[in-house]
């Protein structure tokens, strides 16, 4: 019921399932929630009154919860889909990742600020369809200067939220994509002005190895505080410790970013935490480091993902997807699913090799990796104040998701109902999203772009790439007149 006394609202979404992740954790299995000026204004059971509003959107058969935030992702990486398959099996993960930057940069050196546009226009669009409402960027092809422009210009004509760290490297890569400190962070200031309600600039260098003198992590790191920007870094040790043993340090990643100062001034964005020593959690979590856990990376090193280390020490993650370079899914449902799996994996490697089972409270389950995806997103993205959760004074960074799909019953009076959305659920049944109260997707479809035009431009900035810089050497001939893997294309 409606009171016509009350101040009328811009939006009024009544009758759903709202999951609002607000500190009692309340669901209101048949809700409202009202929208004024961007900001949540009202929000409740559906037999409290209503406020009117000028538009009122029907709800029933969705899920309305919080707007997804893709915490670890690389933007123009989006030109890779399908490149996985290429390589695999991944058997010498360093050996994958120098092919990786081979054919990244070969392309990233033609990915001008049009073209780079065009590229990431596709992958904000997929992210948006499928419930993202914020992402990370950690931008480190520049050997053209101009191609973050682009992509980051694309981003904010999506209307999503984005933490768009600039990284600034001179090792592991072609000498064009280079940069002295002083170069890098005159760049950085000049990108903040890619700052706005919605984007947040920050300054990284991906993680130690892409600097080959260690003490410009720590010049990188008090230039960025000196612009007044945040700091993120990529905690990734793929050698598991010998690479920091060749450099004459015997501590963890974690101590290592500590011994420079990097871990002070938190909060600080913090990649992946992949390979941390046991005391490390405890550490990360004294520092206030924002983790965004990538799970599907997880499942090709064969870890998993010891999620149960980062909730005892009192850290809530977020999750990212690393990209379609890593994952051509972007789903976040998907993404839910192998972070449970990757759980699963941690903990077995773990018993074989002698070691207990993690106390039951710290396993996922649904409930938690919703918190993960939602609130957990945001908090890596340093937006939890603003996003994350369903709360009134918070801004309206909403989901609806049509849960009246045969994939998703029966859902047993709907005590199931959340259980089948994170284990079989998928980015397809978004129905509409909503970033400051602003319906960016109804229906499925884009409300700001021309789908169709966004998918034709990305694939001629492609194939325009392709032919520049030669790639059909590394692209499987899959075309009419080849054979590929004993196949014969006609």
């Amino acid at each position: 019921m409606t009171d016509e006394g009350l101040a009328p609202a811009d939006t009024l979404i009544r009758g759903g399932y709202l999951v609002t992740l607000d500190a009692g954790r309340r669901v209101f299995t048949h809700g409202y929630l009202a929208i004024t000026g961007g900001r949540i204004s009202a929000i409740g059971p559906m037999d409290k009154t209503m406020p009117p509003a000028r538009e009122v959107i029907d709800a029933g058969g969705m899920v309305v919860m919080p707007g997804m935030a893709n915490g670890h992702n690389h933007l123009v990486q989006n030109a890779f889909r399908g490149y996985n398959d290429d390589r695999w099996p991944v058997l010498d993960i360093p050996a994958a990742v120098r092919s990786l930057l081979e054919q990244l940069f070969a392309a990233s050196a033609r990915m001008d600020a049009e073209r780079t546009y065009a590229i990431v226009r596709l992958h904000a669009l997929e992210m948006l369809k499928a419930g993202y409402t914020a992402t990370h960027d950690e931008h480190f092809t520049n050997a053209r200067k101009d191609s973050v422009d682009g992509s980051w210009q694309a981003l904010a004509d999506s209307g999503m939220r984005g933490f768009l760290c600039r990284c600034i490297i001179d090792d592991r890569i072609p000498e064009d994509g280079r940069e002295s400190v002083d170069e890098g962070l005159a760049e950085l200031e000049r990108l903040r002005a890619f700052t706005s309600e919605r984007l947040t600039v920050a300054g990284s260098f991906v993680n130690y190895s892409f600097r080959s003198d260690p003490q410009d992590m720590r010049r990188i790191h008090e230039g960025t505080l000196a612009l007044g920007l945040p700091f993120g870094v990529d905690m990734t040790d793929n050698s598991r410790g010998a690479m920091l043993k060749s450099r004459g340090f015997q501590g963890g990643q974690a101590d290592y970013y500590r011994d420079f100062g990097l871990l002070d001034h938190g909060p600080i964005y913090v990649g992946k935490g992949v390979n941390l020593m046991p005391h490390e959690y405890a550490l990360l979590a004294e520092h206030d480091a924002r983790l965004a856990l990538v799970p599907t990376l997880r499942f090709f090193d064969g870890q998993g993902i010891p999620v149960h280390d980062f909730l005892g020490a009192g850290i809530l993650p977020g999750l990212g997807t690393d990209a379609p370079l890593v994952s051509d899914s972007q789903d976040p449902f998907e993404n839910m699913r192998h972070a449970i799996f990757g759980q699963n994996l941690a903990v077995k490697a773990r018993v074989a090799a002698g070691g207990e089972r993690p106390d039951t409270a710290l396993w996922l389950n649904a409930e938690r990796a919703i918190e993960m995806a939602t609130l957990g997103g945001a908090r890596s993205l340093l937006i939890e104040a603003d996003c994350g959760s369903l709360e009134v004074g918070k801004a309206a960074d909403i989901v609806m998701i049509d849960v009246a799909r045969a994939e998703i019953a029966p859902t047993w009076d709907d005590r199931r109902l959340l259980g089948s959305l994170v284990w079989g659920g998928k980015g397809s049944q978004v129905h509409s999203v909503f970033v400051a109260g602003e319906r960016l997707i109804e229906s499925g479809r884009s409300t700001r772009w021309d789908e169709d035009e966004v998918i034709r431009e990305a694939d001629a900035a492609l194939a325009a790439i392709a032919r520049e810089a030669q790639l059909d050497r590394f692209l499987p001939s899959r075309r009419a007149g080849d054979s590929y893997r004993g196949w014969t294309y006609l």
